[in-house]
Protein backbone atom coordinates (compact mmCIF):
# COMPACT_ATOMS: atom_id res chain seq x y z
CA UNK A 1 0.00 0.00 0.00
CA UNK A 2 1.58 3.56 -0.94
CA UNK A 3 2.57 5.66 1.80
CA UNK A 4 -0.37 8.14 2.45
CA UNK A 5 -3.03 5.24 2.85
CA UNK A 6 -0.76 2.93 4.88
CA UNK A 7 -0.51 6.15 7.32
CA UNK A 8 -3.89 6.20 7.92
CA UNK A 9 -5.39 2.60 7.56
CA UNK A 10 -6.17 1.52 11.12
CA UNK A 11 -5.70 4.98 12.58
CA UNK A 12 -8.10 6.85 15.34
CA UNK A 13 -9.21 10.28 13.71
CA UNK A 14 -10.37 13.12 16.29
CA UNK A 15 -12.47 15.24 14.16
CA UNK A 16 -13.51 18.97 15.24
CA UNK A 17 -15.73 21.12 13.00
CA UNK A 18 -16.26 17.87 11.18
CA UNK A 19 -20.28 19.14 10.33
CA UNK A 20 -19.03 22.11 8.64
CA UNK A 21 -18.20 22.01 4.60
CA UNK A 22 -14.91 21.27 4.43
CA UNK A 23 -15.32 18.41 7.18
CA UNK A 24 -17.88 16.80 6.11
CA UNK A 25 -15.98 16.05 2.52
CA UNK A 26 -12.94 15.49 4.70
CA UNK A 27 -14.97 12.89 6.77
CA UNK A 28 -16.19 11.27 3.84
CA UNK A 29 -12.69 10.62 1.78
CA UNK A 30 -10.97 9.64 4.88
CA UNK A 31 -13.90 6.82 5.67
CA UNK A 32 -14.44 6.00 1.80
CA UNK A 33 -10.77 5.67 1.00
CA UNK A 34 -7.90 6.00 4.05
CA UNK A 35 -9.82 2.76 6.21
CA UNK A 36 -8.81 4.26 9.90
CA UNK A 37 -9.93 2.27 12.33
CA UNK A 38 -12.19 5.12 14.21
CA UNK A 39 -13.18 8.25 13.56
CA UNK A 40 -14.42 10.39 16.89
CA UNK A 41 -16.27 13.41 15.86
CA UNK A 42 -16.26 16.61 18.39
CA UNK A 43 -19.88 18.14 17.64
CA UNK A 44 -22.18 20.83 19.72
CA UNK A 45 -25.99 20.90 20.20
CA UNK A 46 -27.28 23.01 17.88
CA UNK A 47 -30.72 23.76 16.90
CA UNK A 48 -31.98 21.44 19.67
CA UNK A 49 -30.01 18.90 18.45
CA UNK A 50 -27.76 16.94 20.48
CA UNK A 51 -23.97 15.09 18.58
CA UNK A 52 -25.80 11.76 17.45
CA UNK A 53 -28.30 13.46 16.28
CA UNK A 54 -26.72 15.62 14.09
CA UNK A 55 -24.13 13.08 13.35
CA UNK A 56 -27.04 11.11 12.19
CA UNK A 57 -28.96 13.78 9.83
CA UNK A 58 -25.18 14.48 8.14
CA UNK A 59 -24.41 10.53 7.61
CA UNK A 60 -27.84 10.77 6.13
CA UNK A 61 -26.69 13.20 3.42
CA UNK A 62 -25.87 13.10 -0.33
CA UNK A 63 -22.57 13.37 0.44
CA UNK A 64 -22.12 10.16 2.04
CA UNK A 65 -23.82 8.23 -0.04
CA UNK A 66 -20.77 6.58 -1.59
CA UNK A 67 -19.60 5.78 1.99
CA UNK A 68 -23.39 3.77 2.96
CA UNK A 69 -23.09 2.11 -0.30
CA UNK A 70 -19.44 0.00 1.12
CA UNK A 71 -19.97 -3.10 2.79
CA UNK A 72 -17.71 -1.92 5.84
CA UNK A 73 -17.04 1.22 6.73
CA UNK A 74 -14.98 2.49 9.55
CA UNK A 75 -17.15 3.17 12.97
CA UNK A 76 -17.86 7.47 13.55
CA UNK A 77 -18.73 8.19 17.20
CA UNK A 78 -19.96 11.59 18.28
CA UNK A 79 -18.76 13.04 21.59
CA UNK A 80 -20.94 16.07 22.74
CA UNK A 81 -18.89 19.05 23.40
CA UNK A 82 -18.88 23.06 24.48
CA UNK A 83 -15.60 24.45 22.87
CA UNK A 84 -15.96 27.45 25.53
CA UNK A 85 -15.30 25.32 28.12
CA UNK A 86 -11.46 24.52 29.05
CA UNK A 87 -12.49 20.67 29.85
CA UNK A 88 -14.44 20.66 26.57
CA UNK A 89 -17.60 19.89 28.94
CA UNK A 90 -16.15 16.36 28.33
CA UNK A 91 -16.68 13.20 30.41
CA UNK A 92 -13.57 12.69 32.43
CA UNK A 93 -13.80 8.75 31.67
CA UNK A 94 -14.00 10.09 27.31
CA UNK A 95 -11.02 12.21 27.65
CA UNK A 96 -9.20 9.65 28.66
CA UNK A 97 -10.19 7.41 26.08
CA UNK A 98 -9.18 9.90 23.60
CA UNK A 99 -6.10 10.16 25.29
CA UNK A 100 -5.19 6.74 25.23
CA UNK A 101 -6.86 5.65 21.53
CA UNK A 102 -6.44 8.84 19.26
CA UNK A 103 -3.34 9.68 17.02
CA UNK A 104 -4.59 12.53 14.61
CA UNK A 105 -5.98 15.39 15.32
CA UNK A 106 -7.53 18.04 12.52
CA UNK A 107 -9.24 20.93 14.15
CA UNK A 108 -11.66 22.53 11.34
CA UNK A 109 -14.43 24.34 13.77
CA UNK A 110 -14.33 27.78 13.07
CA UNK A 111 -16.75 31.09 12.62
CA UNK A 112 -16.42 31.86 9.20
CA UNK A 113 -18.43 34.92 10.11
CA UNK A 114 -16.88 38.53 9.06
CA UNK A 115 -19.34 40.77 10.70
CA UNK A 116 -18.89 38.97 14.15
CA UNK A 117 -17.18 41.55 17.34
CA UNK A 118 -13.46 41.22 17.71
CA UNK A 119 -14.31 39.57 21.48
CA UNK A 120 -16.93 37.21 19.36
CA UNK A 121 -13.86 36.19 16.93
CA UNK A 122 -11.36 35.58 19.13
CA UNK A 123 -13.35 33.91 21.31
CA UNK A 124 -14.73 31.49 18.59
CA UNK A 125 -11.21 31.45 16.69
CA UNK A 126 -8.39 31.44 19.07
CA UNK A 127 -9.80 30.29 22.83
CA UNK A 128 -12.25 27.31 22.10
CA UNK A 129 -9.51 25.82 19.78
CA UNK A 130 -6.86 26.01 22.60
CA UNK A 131 -9.23 24.17 24.49
CA UNK A 132 -8.84 21.45 22.09
CA UNK A 133 -5.00 21.68 22.39
CA UNK A 134 -4.97 21.21 26.12
CA UNK A 135 -6.48 17.96 25.29
CA UNK A 136 -4.36 17.14 22.42
CA UNK A 137 -1.18 18.17 24.19
CA UNK A 138 -2.23 14.86 26.54
CA UNK A 139 -2.48 12.71 23.69
CA UNK A 140 0.06 9.64 24.22
CA UNK A 141 -0.23 8.50 20.85
CA UNK A 142 -0.64 11.35 18.76
CA UNK A 143 1.19 11.49 15.36
CA UNK A 144 -0.06 14.54 13.80
CA UNK A 145 -2.93 17.15 14.64
CA UNK A 146 -3.72 19.43 12.14
CA UNK A 147 -4.95 23.50 12.10
CA UNK A 148 -7.08 24.28 9.64
CA UNK A 149 -6.50 28.36 9.15
CA UNK A 150 -6.94 30.80 6.12
CA UNK A 151 -4.78 31.98 3.53
CA UNK A 152 -5.84 35.24 4.34
CA UNK A 153 -4.71 35.53 7.91
CA UNK A 154 -1.98 37.44 6.38
CA UNK A 155 -3.56 39.29 3.67
CA UNK A 156 -2.40 42.55 4.94
CA UNK A 157 0.75 41.70 3.45
CA UNK A 158 1.96 41.60 -0.42
CA UNK A 159 3.66 38.27 0.22
CA UNK A 160 2.61 35.97 1.76
CA UNK A 161 4.90 33.39 3.09
CA UNK A 162 4.85 29.62 4.85
CA UNK A 163 5.30 30.34 8.11
CA UNK A 164 3.56 32.26 11.23
CA UNK A 165 3.52 35.77 11.41
CA UNK A 166 4.25 37.54 15.07
CA UNK A 167 3.29 40.61 14.26
CA UNK A 168 -0.02 40.95 16.25
CA UNK A 169 0.85 44.16 17.75
CA UNK A 170 -1.02 45.50 21.25
CA UNK A 171 1.21 42.79 22.84
CA UNK A 172 -0.58 40.35 21.45
CA UNK A 173 -3.52 38.01 21.68
CA UNK A 174 -3.52 37.61 25.54
CA UNK A 175 -2.70 41.71 25.84
CA UNK A 176 -5.39 42.04 23.54
CA UNK A 177 -8.09 39.84 25.32
CA UNK A 178 -7.30 41.48 28.75
CA UNK A 179 -7.43 44.97 27.00
CA UNK A 180 -10.98 44.08 25.67
CA UNK A 181 -12.43 42.96 28.89
CA UNK A 182 -11.89 46.46 30.47
CA UNK A 183 -13.75 48.08 27.87
CA UNK A 184 -17.14 49.23 27.55
CA UNK A 185 -19.05 48.43 23.55
CA UNK A 186 -18.54 51.59 22.03
CA UNK A 187 -14.70 51.47 23.49
CA UNK A 188 -13.88 48.21 21.94
CA UNK A 189 -15.88 49.09 18.47
CA UNK A 190 -13.63 52.41 18.44
CA UNK A 191 -10.27 50.30 19.33
CA UNK A 192 -11.17 47.11 16.78
CA UNK A 193 -9.85 49.14 13.57
CA UNK A 194 -6.43 49.83 15.20
CA UNK A 195 -5.88 46.42 16.55
CA UNK A 196 -6.86 44.93 12.82
CA UNK A 197 -4.28 47.34 11.64
CA UNK A 198 -4.27 46.05 7.90
CA UNK A 199 -6.48 43.20 8.54
CA UNK A 200 -10.49 43.23 6.33
CA UNK A 201 -12.24 41.79 9.19
CA UNK A 202 -12.28 40.28 12.59
CA UNK A 203 -12.11 36.78 11.11
CA UNK A 204 -8.66 37.18 9.11
CA UNK A 205 -6.91 38.61 12.74
CA UNK A 206 -8.52 36.15 14.80
CA UNK A 207 -6.72 33.37 12.59
CA UNK A 208 -3.21 35.65 12.29
CA UNK A 209 -3.54 34.87 16.28
CA UNK A 210 -4.36 31.48 16.62
CA UNK A 211 -1.45 30.39 14.37
CA UNK A 212 0.83 32.26 16.39
CA UNK A 213 -0.53 31.11 19.90
CA UNK A 214 -0.05 27.01 18.69
CA UNK A 215 3.46 27.91 17.60
CA UNK A 216 4.25 29.95 21.06
CA UNK A 217 2.40 27.01 22.99
CA UNK A 218 2.37 23.94 20.85
CA UNK A 219 5.66 23.62 19.14
CA UNK A 220 6.53 20.93 21.28
CA UNK A 221 4.17 19.02 19.48
CA UNK A 222 3.73 17.58 15.68
CA UNK A 223 1.56 20.20 14.50
CA UNK A 224 0.95 21.81 11.27
CA UNK A 225 -1.28 24.95 9.68
CA UNK A 226 -2.98 24.12 7.11
CA UNK A 227 -4.25 27.81 4.95
CA UNK A 228 -6.85 27.14 2.19
CA UNK A 229 -7.99 29.91 0.23
CA UNK A 230 -11.59 30.86 -0.49
CA UNK A 231 -13.24 27.58 -0.59
CA UNK A 232 -15.63 26.81 -3.09
CA UNK A 233 -18.24 23.32 -3.93
CA UNK A 234 -16.67 19.84 -5.08
CA UNK A 235 -15.12 19.88 -8.05
CA UNK A 236 -15.40 15.89 -8.29
CA UNK A 237 -15.84 14.19 -5.30
CA UNK A 238 -17.96 12.73 -3.73
CA UNK A 239 -20.07 14.46 -6.39
CA UNK A 240 -20.12 17.42 -8.90
CA UNK A 241 -21.28 20.99 -7.31
CA UNK A 242 -22.10 19.69 -3.67
CA UNK A 243 -22.22 23.13 -1.19
CA UNK A 244 -23.87 23.76 1.77
CA UNK A 245 -23.18 27.46 2.90
CA UNK A 246 -23.24 31.01 0.94
CA UNK A 247 -20.21 31.82 2.29
CA UNK A 248 -17.49 33.72 0.05
CA UNK A 249 -18.16 32.94 -3.58
CA UNK A 250 -21.29 31.75 -2.68
CA UNK A 251 -22.47 35.56 -1.11
CA UNK A 252 -21.80 36.88 -4.61
CA UNK A 253 -23.95 34.97 -6.60
CA UNK A 254 -26.82 35.37 -4.40
CA UNK A 255 -28.33 38.08 -6.42
CA UNK A 256 -27.93 36.57 -9.81
CA UNK A 257 -30.14 33.43 -7.87
CA UNK A 258 -33.11 35.72 -6.60
CA UNK A 259 -32.95 37.63 -10.04
CA UNK A 260 -31.82 40.79 -8.98
CA UNK A 261 -29.14 43.69 -10.11
CA UNK A 262 -26.16 43.14 -9.13
CA UNK A 263 -23.48 45.90 -7.99
CA UNK A 264 -19.77 44.37 -7.21
CA UNK A 265 -16.85 46.63 -5.70
CA UNK A 266 -14.08 44.11 -7.80
CA UNK A 267 -11.43 44.67 -10.12
CA UNK A 268 -12.30 42.36 -13.32
CA UNK A 269 -8.29 41.79 -13.73
CA UNK A 270 -7.44 40.07 -9.96
CA UNK A 271 -7.34 36.64 -9.53
CA UNK A 272 -9.06 35.21 -6.98
CA UNK A 273 -7.32 32.97 -4.25
CA UNK A 274 -10.20 30.28 -4.52
CA UNK A 275 -9.83 25.87 -4.34
CA UNK A 276 -12.87 23.14 -4.38
CA UNK A 277 -13.98 21.91 -1.74
CA UNK A 278 -12.49 18.19 -2.31
CA UNK A 279 -9.02 19.63 -3.53
CA UNK A 280 -8.57 21.07 -0.01
CA UNK A 281 -9.44 18.06 1.70
CA UNK A 282 -6.68 16.34 -0.04
CA UNK A 283 -4.13 18.81 0.29
CA UNK A 284 -5.44 18.25 4.00
CA UNK A 285 -4.69 14.92 4.35
CA UNK A 286 -1.61 14.99 2.31
CA UNK A 287 -0.35 18.11 4.77
CA UNK A 288 -0.77 16.07 7.89
CA UNK A 289 1.27 13.28 6.97
CA UNK A 290 4.04 15.43 5.88
CA UNK A 291 3.93 17.25 9.03
CA UNK A 292 4.17 13.67 10.78
CA UNK A 293 7.04 12.10 8.63
CA UNK A 294 9.07 15.64 9.39
CA UNK A 295 8.29 16.30 12.50
CA UNK A 296 11.08 17.40 15.03
CA UNK A 297 10.31 18.15 18.50
CA UNK A 298 13.65 20.43 19.02
CA UNK A 299 11.80 23.07 16.16
CA UNK A 300 9.78 25.97 17.56
CA UNK A 301 8.53 27.03 14.64
CA UNK A 302 5.45 24.56 13.02
CA UNK A 303 5.21 24.17 9.05
CA UNK A 304 2.78 26.01 7.53
CA UNK A 305 1.32 24.61 3.95
CA UNK A 306 -0.37 27.66 1.75
CA UNK A 307 -2.43 26.04 0.00
CA UNK A 308 -3.17 28.30 -3.39
CA UNK A 309 -2.19 29.33 -6.45
CA UNK A 310 -2.81 32.14 -9.29
CA UNK A 311 -3.78 29.92 -11.23
CA UNK A 312 -7.85 30.23 -11.96
CA UNK A 313 -9.54 32.75 -14.37
CA UNK A 314 -9.68 36.21 -13.07
CA UNK A 315 -12.71 37.47 -11.84
CA UNK A 316 -13.92 38.85 -15.17
CA UNK A 317 -13.72 35.58 -16.59
CA UNK A 318 -14.85 34.03 -13.77
CA UNK A 319 -18.46 36.45 -13.75
CA UNK A 320 -18.72 34.94 -17.16
CA UNK A 321 -18.54 31.63 -16.36
CA UNK A 322 -20.79 31.60 -13.25
CA UNK A 323 -23.59 33.19 -15.57
CA UNK A 324 -23.23 29.88 -17.67
CA UNK A 325 -24.72 28.06 -14.61
CA UNK A 326 -27.77 30.32 -15.53
CA UNK A 327 -30.26 29.44 -17.67
CA UNK A 328 -31.26 30.60 -21.30
CA UNK A 329 -32.04 33.92 -21.06
CA UNK A 330 -31.19 34.70 -18.08
CA UNK A 331 -27.71 34.54 -18.31
CA UNK A 332 -27.38 36.59 -21.16
CA UNK A 333 -29.70 39.54 -18.90
CA UNK A 334 -26.76 39.07 -16.50
CA UNK A 335 -23.95 39.00 -18.57
CA UNK A 336 -24.73 42.02 -20.16
CA UNK A 337 -27.36 43.99 -18.58
CA UNK A 338 -27.88 43.32 -14.82
CA UNK A 339 -24.66 44.01 -12.99
CA UNK A 340 -22.12 46.35 -12.41
CA UNK A 341 -18.93 45.52 -11.69
CA UNK A 342 -16.37 48.76 -11.04
CA UNK A 343 -13.93 49.97 -8.99
CA UNK A 344 -15.43 53.31 -9.04
CA UNK A 345 -16.77 54.28 -6.03
CA UNK A 346 -19.26 56.66 -7.17
CA UNK A 347 -20.62 54.61 -9.91
CA UNK A 348 -20.84 51.49 -7.22
CA UNK A 349 -22.50 53.48 -4.86
CA UNK A 350 -25.10 54.20 -7.84
CA UNK A 351 -25.59 50.91 -8.24
CA UNK A 352 -25.88 49.89 -5.14
CA UNK A 353 -28.68 51.98 -4.25
CA UNK A 354 -30.56 50.73 -7.74
CA UNK A 355 -29.82 46.81 -6.37
CA UNK A 356 -31.20 47.90 -3.24
CA UNK A 357 -34.44 49.16 -4.11
CA UNK A 358 -34.84 46.50 -6.97
CA UNK A 359 -34.61 44.05 -4.11
CA UNK A 360 -37.31 46.18 -1.87
CA UNK A 361 -39.51 46.15 -4.82
CA UNK A 362 -39.54 42.64 -5.13
CA UNK A 363 -40.15 42.18 -1.17
CA UNK A 364 -43.52 44.23 -1.97
CA UNK A 365 -44.62 42.21 -4.86
CA UNK A 366 -44.27 39.51 -3.14
CA UNK A 367 -46.32 40.53 0.16
CA UNK A 368 -48.63 41.46 -2.28
CA UNK A 369 -48.98 37.67 -3.42
CA UNK A 370 -49.13 36.54 0.52
CA UNK A 371 -45.55 35.18 0.62
CA UNK A 372 -42.79 36.19 3.20
CA UNK A 373 -40.38 39.09 2.25
CA UNK A 374 -37.16 38.77 3.16
CA UNK A 375 -34.90 39.58 -0.70
CA UNK A 376 -33.53 43.01 1.07
CA UNK A 377 -32.79 41.06 4.48
CA UNK A 378 -30.75 38.59 2.52
CA UNK A 379 -29.29 41.77 -0.05
CA UNK A 380 -27.78 43.70 3.12
CA UNK A 381 -26.23 40.63 4.65
CA UNK A 382 -24.64 40.44 1.04
CA UNK A 383 -23.77 43.68 0.92
CA UNK A 384 -22.06 43.43 4.32
CA UNK A 385 -20.46 40.39 2.97
CA UNK A 386 -18.51 42.16 0.23
CA UNK A 387 -17.64 45.32 2.40
CA UNK A 388 -16.01 43.00 4.97
CA UNK A 389 -13.93 41.15 1.90
CA UNK A 390 -13.25 43.86 -0.38
CA UNK A 391 -9.41 43.71 -0.05
CA UNK A 392 -9.85 40.15 -2.00
CA UNK A 393 -11.15 41.48 -4.57
CA UNK A 394 -9.14 43.79 -5.27
CA UNK A 395 -5.51 42.56 -4.64
CA UNK A 396 -3.22 39.79 -5.81
CA UNK A 397 -0.92 38.10 -3.64
CA UNK A 398 2.45 36.36 -4.44
CA UNK A 399 2.21 32.99 -2.25
CA UNK A 400 4.47 30.75 -1.27
CA UNK A 401 3.44 27.35 -1.84
CA UNK A 402 6.53 25.22 -1.70
CA UNK A 403 5.97 22.54 1.09
CA UNK A 404 1.92 21.59 -1.34
CA UNK A 405 4.40 21.58 -4.11
CA UNK A 406 6.99 19.16 -2.71
CA UNK A 407 4.14 16.94 -1.62
CA UNK A 408 2.73 16.45 -5.00
CA UNK A 409 5.76 16.40 -6.43
CA UNK A 410 6.96 13.15 -4.17
CA UNK A 411 3.55 11.22 -4.40
CA UNK A 412 3.45 8.26 -6.60
CA UNK A 413 1.48 8.28 -9.48
CA UNK A 414 -1.89 6.06 -7.88
CA UNK A 415 -1.71 8.31 -4.98
CA UNK A 416 -1.51 11.86 -6.72
CA UNK A 417 -4.90 10.49 -9.27
CA UNK A 418 -6.42 9.82 -5.74
CA UNK A 419 -5.80 12.63 -3.54
CA UNK A 420 -5.59 15.17 -6.61
CA UNK A 421 -5.10 18.75 -5.61
CA UNK A 422 -3.20 20.34 -8.18
CA UNK A 423 -5.22 23.63 -8.74
CA UNK A 424 -3.83 23.74 -12.06
CA UNK A 425 -5.70 20.84 -13.41
CA UNK A 426 -9.00 21.83 -12.78
CA UNK A 427 -11.50 22.90 -15.68
CA UNK A 428 -11.97 26.20 -13.81
CA UNK A 429 -14.73 26.68 -16.43
CA UNK A 430 -16.61 23.87 -15.66
CA UNK A 431 -16.34 24.55 -12.22
CA UNK A 432 -18.02 27.68 -12.27
CA UNK A 433 -20.43 26.56 -14.41
CA UNK A 434 -21.14 23.98 -11.53
CA UNK A 435 -21.61 26.82 -9.05
CA UNK A 436 -24.86 28.02 -9.06
CA UNK A 437 -26.83 25.11 -9.99
CA UNK A 438 -24.94 23.22 -7.05
CA UNK A 439 -26.41 26.56 -4.71
CA UNK A 440 -29.66 25.86 -6.32
CA UNK A 441 -29.86 22.48 -5.86
CA UNK A 442 -27.96 21.69 -2.10
CA UNK A 443 -28.52 25.53 -0.17
CA UNK A 444 -32.04 26.92 -1.65
CA UNK A 445 -33.24 23.04 -2.33
CA UNK A 446 -34.22 24.51 -5.63
CA UNK A 447 -35.49 22.01 -8.10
Amino acid sequence: MAAVRQFYKGSTILLSGATGFLGQILLEKSLRVLQPRKAYLLIRKKKGLDAQQRLQKMLEGVVFDRVRALPSAPRVEAIEVDMTRPDLGMDAGIRRQLEEEVGIVFQLAASVSFNESLETSLKENVQNNLHLYELVKDMKNLQVAMQVSTMYSNCDQKAISEKVCTDVGFGGYDCIVNLLNGLNEQEKQALTPLILKGLPNTYTFAKKCVELKIQQDFSHLPVGIFRPPGITSTYKEPLVGWINNLYGVGGYVIPMILGLYGAYFIDNATVLMLAPVDYCANALLLSAVDVAKNFDNGETKIPVYNYAANCGPNIGDMYKYLTEGLPLPQRYIYRHFMNTRTTNEFRYRVALQLMRAHASTLDRVRLMMGQRPGIRKAIDRTLQLMDKSRLMTLTTWDIENSNIKRIQMNLDPEEREMFECDLASVNWRQHYADFIPGIKKYVFKMK
